[in-house]
């Protein structure tokens, strides 16, 4: 209930609920709305804001973070979020992404700076196959290929205070629109 209720009054203190009349969005309007969709699981209605935020993370030559300044009624910048964010590379096991229900198998071939030399895929279990006269084999079940991520975040609202609420870690690849779907995206 918490949850919903802090969501509720502070898209409407940010000024998020929809006004009378239609009004163009300016850049801090959209920004807070990134903080606040972000931290509620971006629901259905905050398309928008997920867009604007990728357009952010992907901005060429130089990218920024998923979002700037959010003011608050009085003007003033809300400053209670926290939101770490990192850009992910291919060649880390840190930059793929598997279902909850399976394993990432990661593995650096030769040259740890080249992301062709990688082998990634999910799996669920393995079973170990003994042969008399050969080396044991290992047998990767349930495999399926794994999601390349270049990008997470996580925003805390209200960090260290007992109405803190912290969104899940999103994982995405604004290259290709994947959004780790544990989180709904």
């Amino acid at each position: 209930m918490f949850k919903r209720t802090f969501f509720l009054s502070a898209a409407a203190a940010a000024g998020l609920l929809a006004p009378a009349a239609p009004v163009q969005a300016q850049g801090f309007d959209m920004d807070c709305k990134v903080i606040l969709c972000m931290a509620g699981g971006f629901p259905s209605d905050c398309g928008d804001a997920y867009r604007y935020m990728i357009d952010r993370i992907t901005r060429f030559p130089k990218p920024l973070p998923p979002f700037g300044i959010c003011s608050q009624d009085d003007g003033t910048p809300y400053r209670a979020v926290d939101a770490p964010y990192a850009y992910l590379q291919r060649n880390t096991p840190a930059g793929w992404d598997c279902p909850d229900t399976h394993r990432l198998y990661f593995r650096q071939n030769g040259d740890r700076d080249r992301s062709n030399n990688i082998t990634t895929f999910c799996y669920t279990h393995t079973t170990t196959t003994r042969g008399r006269d050969e080396p044991d084999q290992v047998v990767f079940h349930g495999r399926i290929p794994a999601n390349h991520v270049n990008f997470q975040v996580q925003v805390t609202v209200e960090p260290g205070t007992p109405d803190s609420y912290t969104s899940p870690l999103y994982r995405l690849n604004y290259s290709t629109g994947y959004v780790d779907p544990a989180i709904g995206g």
